[in-house]
């Protein structure tokens, strides 16, 4: 069993390096992607097993805009060439694991070919229109996809100019995809054949990338929408991060050492967000617990 974790980060070099030798591991390699605006390359580790996303694939991202979704693209594409994974998981630069690397590759041989990524409830799922339906319905014009205090006023005045949350009166752009869209947690692991089928598929499907560039959060719905749609969407599991949303924000709660005793019960692999600069003795606490399985 191979894994190649694909990684999106953007600051904390230390926390970054951290997470990669916590999971060193013979049959593990890291595919790093730093985010253009961010200037950490040289303070990430040098290893035979940890490989930078090259100056011409790395992209300038931006909360809401399919900038996350190319990044993630030029990942798995540099991956899949560099060499023969089953497995290829997406995690960021403030992610850690739950798990060790032994237990992480033991439970993805023992589940080989299924694909983890979490959905949210749309109307897919539930029967009726939900917020998330709204996202790829409309056409939105690239000035309005942030997350500034301007951005979200203009889009919260576009969405209910057009009819609120759940429902569209106007302005509804054609489906030229032909699919049926889903949405979920940015954060999947997908199997080799699942990866093979999404890289065709764009690459011999254009408009479908084209059609995301004016979508809100394309990120929470563009692998979704291939995994569901493709001959593989009956292998489909929950996703393996352990996520917590409850504070009802647009980001999911940094978690602290008041977390611990959730994160020890979760049956997760991985877990998300932490911030080296909030809270560095959990960080430690958690390797610690991951050696002691060991």
């Amino acid at each position: 069993m191979k894994l190649a974790i694909l990684m999106l980060c953007h600051k904390n070099a230390e926390q970054i390096n951290l997470f990669l030798n916590t999971l060193q591991h013979k049959n593990i390699e890291f595919f790093i992607h730093i985010d253009k605006k961010a200037n950490i390359a040289s303070e990430i580790i040098k290893r035979e097993d940890v490989f930078l996303l090259p100056e011409d694939k790395r992209v300038f991202t931006k909360w809401g805009s399919i900038s996350l979704v190319e990044a993630t693209l030029n990942l798995l594409d540099f991956a899949y060439k560099k060499g023969s994974f089953n497995y290829f998981w997406l995690c960021s630069g403030q992610d850690f694991p739950l798990k060790s690397a032994d237990e992480i590759i033991a439970f993805l041989n023992k589940n080989n070919k299924k694909e983890f990524l979490s959905l949210f409830p749309s109307k897919q799922s539930c029967g009726k229109n939900t917020n998330y339906d709204k996202r790829t319905t409309l056409y939105y014009p690239e000035y309005i996809l942030g997350n500034s205090f301007l951005q979200r006023v203009l889009k919260r005045l576009y969405i209910e100019f057009t009819g609120g949350y759940n429902r569209t009166f106007w302005l509804k752009r054609k489906n030229i995809t032909g699919l049926i869209f889903y949405f979920g947690s940015q954060w999947w692991c997908l199997s080799n054949q699942m990866v093979k089928w999404i890289l065709d598929y764009v690459k011999y499907k254009p408009e479908y990338l084209t059609y995301y560039k004016n979508a809100v959060v394309p990120d929470e719905s563009f692998f979704h929408t291939l995994v569901m749609n493709s001959p593989y969407t009956k292998n489909r599991e929950d996703g393996l991060h352990y996520i917590d949303w409850s504070e009802g924000k647009n980001n999911p709660k940094s978690l602290t050492r008041a977390d611990l005793p959730a994160l020890k019960r979760s049956d997760k692999l991985m877990a998300r967000k932490f911030d080296m600069d909030m809270d560095k003795i959990l960080l430690q606490d958690l390797m610690n617990m991951i050696r002691k399985t060991i």
